[in-house]
Order: C-alpha cells, then sequence, then structure tokens
C-alpha cells in the first residue's frame, strides 16, 4: 500500500508519466507500470495523453478522495467488479 501512495502523492501535483513517477519516488519502473495499471483499472487515475507506448496521467476525483483518505490514516475499502467476457 505505501508505493500506492508513493505514486498517488507523485500525480497529486500534476500530470505525470512513469518516467517522472520513477524519477520522484525511486520505485522501480517495472514497478511504477504495475501500479498504474491497478489505479487505472481501480478509477483512481487516468489517461490525459497516449501515443504508442508514452502515456501521461492525472489522478481522478476518485483518486484524490483516496489519497486523502490515506494521508487521513482511514482504513479504505476497495471493492472491484467484475464483467462479463464477451467473445
Amino acid at each position: 500500500m505505501y508505493e500506492l501512495k508513493l505514486v498517488l502523492e507523485a500525480i497529486s501535483e500534476g500530470a505525470l508519466n512513469p518516467g517522472e513517477v520513477v524519477v520522484k519516488t525511486r520505485l522501480p519502473r517495472y514497478e511504477v507500470l504495475a501500479i498504474f495499471h491497478v489505479l487505472e483499472g481501480l478509477g483512481l487515475v487516468e489517461t490525459i495523453y497516449s501515443k504508442g507506448s508514452h502515456k501521461v496521467y492525472k489522478l481522478t476525483e476518485r483518486g484524490k478522495q483516496v489519497l486523502d483518505g490515506l494521508e487521513r490514516g482511514e482504513v479504505l475499502e476497495v471493492r472491484t467488479r467484475t464483467e462479463p467476457v464477451t467473445a
């Protein structure tokens, strides 16, 4: 959870790409990329620019709320839903 909070904090100051988050957090690139994938799936970040493999992300309103809760030390409940796979 600590790494998720680091990434959320890094992009709370403005939109960033994963490389910039790596520099700010000193987390391994593979870890930052995986965290962005999870955060995007949870609706906490959104892609605002994408060209090829280059993406820029920003926090969503939900992401700001979650970061605020983490900073206050609240216990957060994460709910996911599955969507049926169509052929």
